[in-house]
């Protein structure tokens, strides 16, 4: 009797849905709960790297309708970056969203694996997860060599040049570098170069899937301090809303950032004109500095990285501690600690010596002091080991109640917004100024990813907030 009360109550909405999640066999999902540790924002940072993942697949596709893979005798590749950037409509936009979302994709992807590594998430049973993350890690930076590579400016030619350079100094490279280049001629790099960049989209593609299929096969890691987890909220709908407030919200920034802030193109490459230096990205430019020490340049560019990375791949079976806390694992903080240290002071090295040559000297004497310098304070830091956290979850709230209040005042504020914000973007758009346009489009994206939590935080987070959860 009371089934069918409860049945009839329901609304058409709530139909709908259910009927969607019963044929699409996502019950398990609608009656997972989250757990309190994992609603920490660094535990989002995987979610938001797949994001950064599906823009770059979109705009990827949008700005393949423009390009035009071909060098020629005038670099008409290059040239069709130019037509996207000044004479397509949004093309400033898209453009901006493929390059920003590419490397904020790389940065948040490795914060992610540094939380994995750092709270040992790569323990038992999750040792193979971790190491599929680490090869999308690398396979995310290729595409982004590719990517950067297809626009052809003098950075691009330097990319390409060190490129090949590599692959032809490796032990039997030289067969290699014929498959990878072809027979040389920059429209033969350019055509192999987008397809290289599609295919590695479609690896990560996958590896992606596997990854998500492992975590979900072996779930959330339990707390790093060995207390228990704590039910907080169910995972449908209450965290995939805010999971999805947080896209939007992300994306809008994204927006308006590209709209502020067009990235810029360098030089137009041309093999007969006299260009400067051009520098990778950021997160090679720890590998570039080493190669300009003046050492083997596959020494310096490919097995001291190799290596270094190796060790991070090993270390689940390197350092088998029963704790997860990192005061508890000694080789596994300090070592982390100090190749953090060595990533940060030599990428902004090689950023402050454009074009120039670093001393082999300096830069052992500066790796020497870095290594002292951060390991030093990690190994303090972990002479002290931790006993594991026993004690059983405290009964408290989620929220402050009054964010409750809050909320409502958050959600109109952020309708006001929205409202005018959308008409500012019409205007532009209708006026043919599409950066402005952009810009007010985001803010209105940004103000309904809030909208949209604060509506979530009043309604259906209301029992959660003011009484604990309780353990189905």
């Amino acid at each position: 009797m009371e089934e069918l009360e409860e049945k009839k109550e329901k609304s058409c909405l709530s139909w709908i849905v259910d009927w969607f999640v019963d044929k699409l066999g996502m019950k398990e999902f609608t009656t997972s709960i989250v757990w309190r540790h994992s609603l920490h924002p660094v535990y989002s940072l995987g979610g938001l790297t797949t994001l950064m993942f599906i823009i770059q697949a979109l705009t990827g596709l949008l700005l393949l309708m423009f390009y035009i893979p071909v060098f020629g005798e005038t670099n008409m590749a290059y040239d069709s970056i130019v037509r996207i950037t000044h004479d397509v409509a949004y093309g400033s936009i898209i453009r901006g969203l493929h390059f920003y979302g590419a490397n904020l994709m790389i940065f948040i992807a490795i914060l992610h694996f540094l939380r994995v590594y750092f709270l040992g998430s790569y323990k038992n049973p999750h040792e193979l997860t971790y190491i599929i993350g680490i090869l999308t890690g690398l396979l995310a930076i290729l595409a982004g060599v590719t990517g950067y590579s297809l626009r052809l400016d003098h950075i691009a030619g330097e990319a390409i040049r060190i490129g090949r350079t590599l692959v032809s100094s490796i032990p039997g490279g030289k067969p290699l570098a014929v498959l990878i280049y072809g027979t040389g001629t920059y429209d033969e790099i350019v055509g192999r170069y987008l397809a290289y960049h599609v295919m590695l989209g479609g690896l990560i593609f996958i590896l992606v899937l596997l990854h998500f299929l492992s975590i979900h096969e072996h779930h959330v890691s339990p707390p790093y301090d060995g207390s228990e987890p704590e039910p907080a909220v169910p995972f449908f709908p209450n965290h995939i809303l805010t999971e999805i407030s947080a896209i939007f919200v992300v994306l809008g920034a994204l927006i308006v950032t590209a709209a502020v802030f067009p990235p810029e193109l360098g030089k137009k490459f041309l093999p007969t004109k006299q260009l400067p230096v051009g520098q990778p990205e950021w997160y090679l430019m720890a590998v570039y500095a080493g190669i300009k020490t003046g050492v083997d340049p596959v020494f310096a560019g490919l097995i001291v990285p190799g290596i270094l990375l190796l060790i991070f791949v090993l270390m689940p079976w390197i350092d088998p501690v029963y704790s997860r806390h990192p005061r508890n694992r000694r080789i596994a903080t300090v070592y982390g600690a100090i190749m953090v240290g060595e990533f940060i002071v030599f990428t902004i090295y090689g950023m402050i010596t454009p074009g120039q040559q670093i001393p082999l000297i300096n830069a052992l004497v500066v790796g020497a002091v870095v290594a002292i310098v951060t390991g030093i304070p990690a190994a303090r830091y972990t002479s002290k080991p931790v006993p594991p956290n026993r004690r059983p979850p405290a009964k408290r709230v989620r929220h402050y109640p009054l964010a409750l209040e809050w909320g409502r005042y958050i959600f109109l504020l952020m309708l006001v917004v929205e409202i005018i914000s959308f008409a500012l973007g019409v205007q532009a758009h209708l006026n043919h100024d599409y950066n402005l346009a952009g810009f007010y489009f985001g803010i209105f994206t940004i103000a309904f990813g809030w909208a949209l939590f604060a509506a979530k935080v009043t309604t259906i987070d209301v029992k959660y907030i003011t009484k604990p959860m309780i353990t189905p």
